[in-house]
């Protein structure tokens, strides 16, 4: 039997007032003491809207890998959006279709997220890292997340899809229009954007994929639209919206979170001279930091599930009943003592390292070989190149639960 504390009941009551829809705002800029706080006092968190959140790695994991989960919210989504362009991308993708649809969808997009097609753009990325290198170089002073991290996922990304690169800075300005709505709460002037960008995003896609249905013959391995393009002649079932819209998820997917890897790795080494040292010596392979700033950094705080049956935790932190909204904390599962030794220090070299960063089961990150690949590349270079780098001023995280991510983060080349 465990014995309560009262300093385990103290605990418990401060976990308890923790509020996902509103939290304080220095959760922005350090969301980990609050999880800690969750993990050791309300690992099964109960929120204003009925669902609940897990914090705790075996939990988010358990329910993670439980295939009779749903993803599909069409209902929730619908009392949250109202009717219109916003419900409907959020109810049309494979990011919240459940099967069959899910694999009916992924299945069209899996071969150029495949690792045979991501290590073919390997000397691509290379290029495109160099070349903004230059371009920083150049500028001596410019913010590192809109001046080079953003510019080196987006750039992939629309070779992928299929879309110009000169369209990258109004992708991302529409982008996140679209995806700012599933936070845990927000303000109906939001949703009314979302609304409005989503038809938008529609309208800027509509006539690439027109041009290409026009065409005697698709070459389904040209890009992303081509092989939607090409599986809808062929036969397979998917309609036009449904290509626009699973567009827009991959184009949202393959640069906001790549983006938000590169330059927190960058921030969170120039807080670390030991580790930066590391990796800029080769003392440690980038393959095994990597996964060690993604398990550290992970751009995708939250994900969700739907509970079809009760859900027994193995961990003996509850039962979750069937038709329960589950709010799966990923970032907090990731920084689990539980799990991890020290989990809020850097340790490159850590392995084992199952972190969570990019899912688990049939929803896992479709992009993760690609988010890989620029990460990789991006940082040794950016160690090499610029090795004088210092910080320029302060940094500040967006405002956003789902997503963290540098709004800012001002630096020079000293």
């Amino acid at each position: 039997m465990t014995v309560s504390t009262a300093a385990d009941e103290v605990l418990s009551g401060q976990a308890r007032g923790f509020n996902l829809f509103d939290p304080p705002e220095d959760y922005f800029d350090d969301p980990g003491p609050y999880f800690r706080l969750l993990r050791d006092g309300d690992p099964l968190h109960a929120q204003e809207d009925g669902s609940v959140l897990l914090t705790r790695y075996d939990d988010v994991r358990q329910v993670w890998r439980d295939l009779s989960g749903l993803v599909y919210k069409g209902d929730q989504f619908r009392q949250r959006f109202g009717e219109g362009p916003l419900l409907e991308h959020h109810t049309s993708t494979m990011l919240f279709r459940d099967n069959p649809d899910h694999d009916r969808l992924r299945n069209i997009v899996n071969p150029f997220f495949a690792q045979t097609s991501i290590q073919q753009l390997s000397r691509f990325t290379q290029d495109v890292v160099d070349q903004e290198i230059e371009k920083v170089k150049r500028m001596g002073e410019f913010d590192f997340v809109r001046d080079f991290a953003f510019r080196i996922p987006v750039t992939l990304i629309c070779k992928i899809i299929g879309v110009p690169v000169e369209d990258a800075d109004y992708i991302q300005a529409v982008g996140r229009k679209v995806l700012f709505p599933l936070n845990p709460k927000v303000p109906d002037s939001a949703i009314a954007e979302g609304h409005d960008a989503v038809a938008e995003f529609k309208t800027y896609l509509l006539p690439f994929l027109q041009e290409i249905k026009s065409r005697p013959s698709i070459d389904r391995a040209e890009n992303i639209l081509c092989a939607m393009a090409a599986a809808q002649r062929e036969g397979v079932e998917i309609s036009d919206d449904e290509i626009l819209h699973m567009c827009i998820v991959t184009l949202n997917g393959g640069h906001e979170t790549t983006t938000n890897l590169i330059s927190q790795s960058i921030h969170f080494l120039m807080d670390d001279p030991e580790s930066l040292k590391q990796l800029r010596d080769g003392e440690v392979p980038i393959a095994t930091a990597l996964e060690e700033l993604i398990r550290f950094v992970t751009p995708l705080q939250l994900q969700g599930r739907r509970t079809t049956r009760d859900v027994v935790l193995d961990s003996g932190n509850g039962t979750i009943p069937a038709g329960t909204e589950v709010v799966l904390c990923q970032a907090s599962a990731n920084r689990d003592e539980r799990i991890f030794d020290s989990p809020d220090r850097l340790n490159l070299a850590r392995r084992p390292n199952n972190h969570v960063g990019f899912g688990a089961g049939i929803h896992v990150c479709l992009g993760r070989s690609l988010a890989r690949l620029e990460a990789s590349i991006a940082i040794p270079t950016v160690l090499r190149e610029l090795p004088t780098l210092a910080r320029g001023g302060d940094v500040r995280f967006q405002r956003n639960t789902r997503f963290r991510g540098l709004e800012q983060f001002p630096v020079r080349i000293a």
